[in-house]
């Protein structure tokens, strides 16, 4: 099996190329609180990819929030409280992290993902903070990731 493109330093053995995906996107407003919830969900969809915003999660706090049998891929906000992106992909899968680029409003967190009669995926879980615009050059440096780059999150839409 060979790797995803970008994951020369990630395992592949034994590491699934699935056709499809089952995929949550959730706005937790405190990730802490809701852990226990979002892990039973996860179990009862067999859910593949969890994208999560708002986790509120700070540095210190490097073993919070864990599911079993995932890897968490998180991005949390420095400095003032509020904010921070988490996605979770099932060990199994064909994943690796995703370096994104500086952005000036969006917080994110990105995956790779390896498929089945698709090309490369790059996943990406959003968060737009509700005082900052939605800028155009942070959505293009999104899409620039790759060939196939699909954005979950809370844009926060006034529309």
């Amino acid at each position: 099996m060979s790797e995803a493109p970008g994951c020369s330093n990630h395992s592949s053995a034994g590491r699934l190329k699935p056709k499809s995906l089952k995929l949550l996107s959730f706005n937790a407003r405190g990730l802490t609180n809701n852990i226990v919830e979002l892990d039973v969900c996860a179990k009862e969809y067999s859910l593949d990819i969890i994208l999560v915003q708002e986790s509120f999660l700070k540095p210190h706090m490097r073993k919070a929030c864990k599911l079993r049998n995932y890897v968490q891929l998180r991005t949390d906000r420095l400095g003032t409280s509020g904010g921070g992106t988490v996605l979770y992909y099932k060990r199994s899968l064909h994943c690796c992290p995703v370096d994104t680029p500086q952005l000036i409003n969006l917080e994110v967190t990105a995956c790779k993902l390896a498929m089945s009669g698709h090309g490369t995926l790059i996943i990406v879980s959003v968060y737009l903070p509700s005082s900052k615009q939605l800028l155009r050059s942070d959505l293009e440096s999104l899409l620039a990731l790759g060939e196939h780059v699909i954005l979950f999150g809370d844009f926060n839409s006034k529309i």
